[in-house]
């Protein structure tokens, strides 16, 4: 497997921040974390965003909610395209090319997020290093994407229209 970049907005800006968020997610791990230095990590880290076929980004939907997918690496990316591969869920990257846009956190919770919520109506949040050995989850909810998107905020929402 060989990842491609597609294009890189960051120019080549992240490597510091990429170091950064994965110590946090450490920490996390670790029992040590803290979720505001995870978040301005996560925001401030350019992370490597896997195109899939025609759509803009590599995503999957489970139980209501789509998850981006994002990576730390292109070791963590192709780690993830080969299991997908192999298990024949992911055929486009069979041939061993990955393509990958480099995408700012904030870009992804403050731009990605609510597009692909207008586009597909359904809460989004953002998988980070999914199939690694430390994954984490940047869910739909309130102070981690906008408040537009935020499925915590949309019940509270529905919740007042119903009294």
């Amino acid at each position: 497997m060989k990842a491609d970049a597609a294009n890189s907005p960051t120019g080549g800006m992240g490597s510091l921040e990429r170091a950064m968020l994965t110590a946090e997610i450490h920490d996390l791990y670790d029992g040590q974390g803290d979720g505001d230095r995870l978040l301005a990590a996560f925001r401030a880290a350019a992370l490597y965003v896997p195109l899939a076929g025609s759509e803009p980004v590599c995503s999957v939907e489970t139980d209501g909610v789509q998850w981006l997918y994002a990576f730390t690496s292109t070791t963590e990316l192709e780690r993830f395209a080969r299991g997908r591969a192999e298990a024949g869920t992911d055929p486009g990257w069979a041939s061993g090319r990955i393509r990958y846009w480099t995408v700012l956190g904030s870009r992804l919770l403050g731009v990605a997020v609510p597009a692909a919520v207008t586009e597909t109506r359904t809460p989004t949040g953002v998988a980070v290093d999914a199939g690694g050995i430390r994954p984490l989850l940047m869910p739909p909810v309130s102070g981690v994407v906008p408040d537009q998107a935020a499925v915590d905020l949309l019940d509270m929402d529905l919740d007042r229209d119903r009294t």
